[in-house]
């Protein structure tokens, strides 16, 4: 595996700008990772999971289509270098 192609070491209590959201990691261990997304403009703060999010737009949309990932569970995903 080259240098160019290893994972980034992602550190908990920092933040991370993804498109218009702000990832703040609070824990990475695997299978309990869990952060706080917040728009950029800090309108709100939402309690994100790899496959959950406190959002309206997941709540509603996630009864419809169970595979269902709003745009926080991606921002955490990418963060985590997870498998969309």
């Amino acid at each position: 595996m080259s240098e160019n192609s290893a994972k980034k070491e992602v550190e908990v209590n920092t933040p991370y700008e993804v498109g218009d959201l702000v990832v703040y990691l609070v824990s990475k261990k695997p299978g309990n990772e869990l952060a706080y997304v917040i728009d950029y403009d800090c309108r709100y703060e939402l309690i994100t999971t790899p496959t959950t999010c406190s959002c309206c737009t997941f709540m509603f949309r996630s009864r419809l289509d169970s595979n269902f990932k709003c745009r926080h569970i991606k921002a955490l995903r990418t963060v985590l270098e997870m498998d969309m």
